[in-house]
């Protein structure tokens, strides 16, 4: 068995990309579990392999300042040492053959209380550990990086790079690469729908629409309303906007929206078609987190990406979204500058063009994550 640890504090990418890799893991006749810590999320389809709730821990704010329990309250040393003994007993019930942490050490810094001990766990019990990671991570100071070096040489046999060096390698963002590049290896990019879809009759039937969507996390709504009110100030009114709010969206916050939008604006929870939609939009409006660029690079549509920075400056979107307008992949509207006018005009521009066609790129990062993973459980 294949054990995966995964701990999303604001959005639910890492979650939905760790899915992903298991069910890929699963498909190739490995058993999986999956631990997650994070606040419960509904994936709208029931999970093929067990998945462990943790007392769930989560962002207070957009600036990541403090991890806070389901009701607000803090994280304080009783919850640390409930979440820790109920990880080492998964473990030791589990008996995994290998075992994947989810970003960290690069990330989740703050899970150590739990996560050193599993992984002294792991040590005694001789089971080989690898980390699972995107291609871009928050830039850290030299000593931050010296201690994520530290932790990789003491209990990492391997870390996979879930992206494509050629595309934004990991060297880009965390500067002591040359330190643990004989522990990398890059998977290519892992595809988090899991069942892609063409773009087929369907969506051609529909009207052009300009979709926006920013995943299934709080740090979404600033685009929200920012694409509500550009709704009503595009010189495109033949154009209609659909805003995919969310798994499960405020219901404040949907009449909000509605209210704020032309009258032809839809906002609606994310749906199961979402790659079916994008296939078929005129332009898609995106935060540049790692699904959403998989998603478009995935479906061929055009793409407007406002990377997300959140209050305490976030790297990784911003360091995406400018490669792939350098590779006039997609165009870039920077947070610092998104409200509803500078969105309706952005996107404007946009649509005064023919709508650009991009060639779809197969990711299928998933299913080369999960032959490196077998590999380690005959190893």
């Amino acid at each position: 068995m294949i054990l995966f640890y995964v701990q999303h504090l604001l959005g639910i990418g890492h979650l939905r990309r760790t899915l992903a890799i298991a069910e890929a893991c699963q498909k190739a006749g490995t058993p999986v579990a999956v631990i997650t810590g994070g606040m419960p999320v509904n994936l709208q389809q029931a999970s093929p392999f067990p998945v462990h709730q943790l007392e769930p821990l989560q962002s207070a704010d957009l600036s990541f300042s403090k991890i806070v329990d389901r009701r607000g309250g803090p994280l304080n040393d009783v919850l640390e040492t409930a979440r820790a003994k109920e990880l080492l007993r998964l473990f030791h019930d589990l008996r995994p053959k290998v075992l994947v942490t989810e970003l960290f050490p690069f990330g989740r810094r703050r899970f150590r209380f739990e996560l050193l001990p599993l992984l002294e766990a792991a040590r005694t019990a001789k089971t080989p550990v690898l980390c699972s990671v995107r291609d871009s991570v928050q830039k850290r100071s030299k000593a931050r990086e010296a201690e994520t070096i530290g932790w990789l040489r003491d209990y990492y046999q391997r870390v996979l790079v879930h992206g494509e060096k050629e595309f934004v390698p990991l060297s880009d963002s965390f500067a002591e690469f040359d330190e643990i590049a004989d522990l990398v290896s890059y998977t290519g990019f892992v595809d988090t729908t899991p069942f892609p879809s063409p773009r087929g009759e369907s969506s051609l039937r529909r009207p052009q629409e300009v979709l926006v969507s920013a995943g299934g996390g709080k740090a979404g709504e600033r685009l929200y309303l920012a694409a509500a009110e550009a709704s009503a100030l595009s010189m495109h009114p033949d154009i209609v906007w659909r805003i995919l709010a969310g798994n499960s969206p405020d219901t404040d916050l949907v009449s909000r929206l509605r209210q704020l939008g032309a009258e032809t604006l839809t906002v609606e929870s994310n749906r199961a078609d979402f790659r079916d939609l994008l296939s078929g939009c005129r332009l898609s409006v995106s935060q540049a987190g790692y699904n959403s660029v998989v998603d478009i690079l995935s479906s061929g549509a055009p793409a407007l990406f406002v990377p997300f920075t959140g209050e305490g400056g976030e790297t990784e979107q911003p360091a995406r979204a400018q490669h792939l307008l350098k590779i006039q992949r997609a165009q870039v509207l920077p947070e610092a500058d998104l409200d509803g006018p500078a969105l309706a005009a952005a996107t404007d521009r946009l649509l005064a063009q023919p709508r650009a066609s991009f060639t779809p790129v197969a990711c299928n990062g998933a299913e080369r994550s999960a032959k490196a993973l077998n590999a380690y459980l005959s190893s």
